[in-house]
């Protein structure tokens, strides 16, 4: 039989090694959903206080024994006031910390249109953009399912005076 403090002591050296150990990856794809908000308030006007944010992030490699997890990513927002419309699609690579606390960014070659309310007829550019996040793992289930909550600052290009930059809180899924 075991001396008690021996196995004590066995227990709480698990659970440190346990507790400092890399989180285990989700899977190679994530989707995000939420709202998105522009700064400007000429955006807003023809956008929407608040706009459908949706992205999709698919990892390129192995993330097992590397702490970053590298991404081909889609970003979409996308909304409508006043008798306008403000969306914005942008295609580009990031990387992210791969724990269950992360930090990350992007960068992407944008495209965004504005339709007709506050600021007249339809208008389009399309130029690089970038988006800065962070997140918490909030949820693991076996398989490599996880559920996250992610705050995002999109800068995206201006279209005809307009500036849809701003944030996006999103409900991420891994699968």
């Amino acid at each position: 039989m075991r001396h008690p403090r021996v196995t004590a002591a066995a227990v709480a050296l698990g659970s440190l090694a346990f507790a400092v150990a890399p989180a285990r990856a989700d899977g190679p794809l994530s989707i995000g959903v939420g709202p998105s908000i522009a700064f400007q308030s000429q955006a807003r006007r023809s956008g929407g206080t608040d706009q459908l944010n949706i992205n999709l992030a698919l990892d390129l490699g192995s993330t097992k024994h590397f702490p970053l997890r590298n991404s081909l990513m889609f970003d979409y927002a996308g909304g409508a006031a006043n008798g306008g419309s403000l969306s914005e699609y942008g295609l580009g690579f990031g990387t992210r910390l791969n724990a269950p606390t992360y930090v990350g960014g992007g960068a992407f070659l944008y495209s965004v249109n504005l339709n007709g309310g506050s600021a007249g007829g339809p208008h389009s550019s399309t130029g690089f953009g970038s988006n800065i996040f962070a997140g918490r793992r909030i949820l693991e289930v076996p398989g490599g399912v996880a559920f996250a909550v992610q705050l995002t600052y999109r800068q995206l290009p201006v279209v005809s005076g307009v500036n849809p930059s701003g944030l996006g809180l999103t409900f991420r899924v891994s699968l």
